[in-house]
């Protein structure tokens, strides 16, 4: 019999990571992100091979270790990952990627979740109460944002929220910036026993690109660290 083939890593197929993809694929250059466009050529047992990538009809190379988000279409549903640049190959026509540990779709959750402690520097109510009267006190002392995605928080506090309720926040986000935006309440837990705050569920429904993708980069950033730690 003659040898067997390789076997094919299912693991990333079955996400539609294969030859042939068109990425898309998103790095921080100081204080902006800039958007590249390639498409990966091979895959092998520790990287993604992809073509040089391109923007504005230009090659871009990528250094080594740069981190980079990565976004693709499959069957309809955005898939994303985060991974670094490996290398280079010897001929320079390809960028090397390592392969990434987890690849994010909308089939398992639409955004990744970030367990956090940050303190906003405002947060503050736009509307209370049904007939929308504004507050007179509207800013909210001594909230902790406890989780973080491109699509929203979850806060705790010790103030009454109401489902529903218009809230206003101005967070900063460590090494890449600060954002500004506008949320909803989606739901509120009560405290649990022993404890004081309560926990609000929110999305954002008002918040500019340019402070949704740093939400993108921080997350990024804390993906990687996380990943190098074995915490993913």
């Amino acid at each position: 019999m003659g040898a067997s083939q390789p076997a094919r890593n299912d693991r990333y197929s079955a996400c539609g990571l294969v030859p042939g993809v068109p990425l898309r694929l998103e790095v921080s250059v100081g204080d902006h992100v800039e958007s590249y466009a390639t498409r990966v050529e091979e895959i092998g047992a520790a990287t993604i091979s992809v073509l040089v990538p391109m923007a504005r009809m230009r090659s871009r190379r990528l250094s080594t270790g740069t981190l980079v988000h990565a976004e693709y279409i499959f069957r309809n549903r955005r898939c994303r990952f985060v991974t670094e640049v490996a290398g280079h190959s010897a001929d320079g026509l390809h960028e090397l990627l390592h392969l990434p540990p987890d690849i994010d779709t909308l089939e398992r959750r639409q955004h990744f979740r970030l367990q956090t402690a940050l303190r906003p520097h405002s947060l503050f109510r736009l509307v209370v109460g049904p007939d929308d009267t504004p507050a007179e006190d509207a800013s909210l002392e001594d909230c902790t944002i406890v989780d973080l995605s491109e699509g929203g928080i979850c806060l705790s506090s010790r103030v009454l929220l109401q489902d529903g309720e218009r809230l206003g926040i101005v967070l900063p986000l460590p090494g890449v910036g600060e954002i500004n935006a506008r949320l909803r309440v989606l739901s509120v837990d009560e405290p649990q026993r022993g404890k004081l705050n309560r926990r609000a569920h929110c999305i954002f429904t008002d918040i500019r690109l340019s402070d949704r993708d740093r939400i993108a980069r921080y997350l990024m950033r804390r993906q990687l660290e996380m990943r190098r730690r074995g915490q993913l």
